[in-house]
């Protein structure tokens, strides 16, 4: 469960990039979806339940797309959830979240949030040019024995220390998504860290990816793709 427990921002974004990337190439998420976001958020968790008791547990990052059309740079988030009602088994999952306003993206640049709560999510679909635009429309895939899989009460909280680490000093989830943190060498890079899924954020958007960044990435199965 490797891609569970990534430290660092790097890992978180090569993880976030490996699950990117098993989207696209499971036809799991439409291209117009991602040209047209304001931001996306992309995490890994297992979830368990027991009777009358259930939680959940992960991490991701999240990026918001600049003024210039460029994307800032990644901030790391955990995931947590805890709920009662008749449920069992458990549920190993992938999940990208479309942040299509500027609600979300806000929602996104809190230290705490609550999916569902504090902003409203969806199920994604899968015509996004013949919907109307919620603030989060969410892409799942899983494997596992949980009755059942909603986002709704996920609890997303930002990472500071692996942030500040990331970027050799402390700076908020909102400096990194408003573009105030410099994570750039040149015209669309990132930091060698983030590479991966900045090339897959291009794929997913219908653009030229580099080649040779893009076989970097691991063809292990993601979280939401392993047998359990």
């Amino acid at each position: 469960m490797g891609l569970l427990t990534s430290s660092g921002v790097g890992k978180e974004s090569d993880k976030a990039a490996q699950i990117l990337n098993s989207f696209i190439k499971k036809g799991r998420l439409p291209k117009e979806a991602i040209a047209t976001a304001k931001g996306i958020a992309i995490f890994s968790a297992v979830r368990g339940g027991a009777m009358w008791v259930s939680g959940s547990g992960g991490s991701g990052v999240v990026l918001v797309r600049l003024p210039d059309g460029s994307w800032s740079g990644p901030s790391s988030f955990s995931v947590a959830s805890g709920g009662f009602g008749m449920v069992y088994g458990l549920d190993v999952y992938d999940c990208v979240c479309i942040l299509n306003t500027d609600e979300a993206v806000e929602a996104y640049s809190t230290p705490e949030l609550s999916l569902g709560g504090g902003v409203a999510v969806t199920a994604g679909p899968w015509n996004a040019e013949k919907h109307d635009l919620k603030p989060v429309w969410t892409y799942t895939k899983s494997k596992g024995l949980y009755g059942g899989l909603s986002v709704d009460g996920t609890v997303i909280r930002e990472r500071k220390e692996a942030n500040a680490e990331f970027y050799e000093k402390k700076v908020t989830a909102a400096q990194i998504l408003q573009g105030g943190v410099d994570v750039r060498t040149g015209p669309d890079v990132w930091p060698a860290g983030a590479s991966q899924l900045m090339e897959v954020l291009k794929l997913a958007e219908g653009k030229l990816g580099d080649k040779s960044v893009l076989h970097g990435i691991s063809s292990e199965p993601t979280p939401g793709d392993m047998d359990i």
